[in-house]
């Protein structure tokens, strides 16, 4: 059976928990909304290899629709996310978004 990311509150944190199986959906719902998600995606290529890749503040920069809609969350309940994930998952996240940005540029 498929481990799903895991969405937990802890404090006033809410915590989503993923790894590289989650993937998978996040990849499927950006292709699914591309036109919405065409300036984060362009944001996270941006930013993201400027923090070492691991240490990317999705919220810092208003980055995290994509997250949001893939792992049905609002963070405007809450205001906040951390999400927890092994490396891998930061590298191979960023190799998706390389690719969604090399559509977008391709095909604009």
């Amino acid at each position: 059976m498929k481990q799903v990311a895991q969405i937990r509150m802890e404090k006033n944190d809410l915590l989503l928990e993923v790894d590289l199986s989650d993937l998978q959906p996040l990849i499927e719902e950006a292709n699914r909304n591309m036109d919405l998600y065409k300036d984060e995606i362009a944001v996270i290529h941006e930013k993201m290899p400027k923090f070492d890749y691991t240490y990317f503040c999705f919220y810092a920069y208003s980055t995290y629709r994509l997250l949001e809609a893939t792992f049905q969350f609002d963070t405007a309940e809450v205001g906040h996310f951390r999400l927890i994930a092994p490396d891998s998952f930061y590298y191979a996240f960023y190799g998706m978004i390389e690719t969604l940005h090399a559509q977008q540029t391709a095909n604009a």
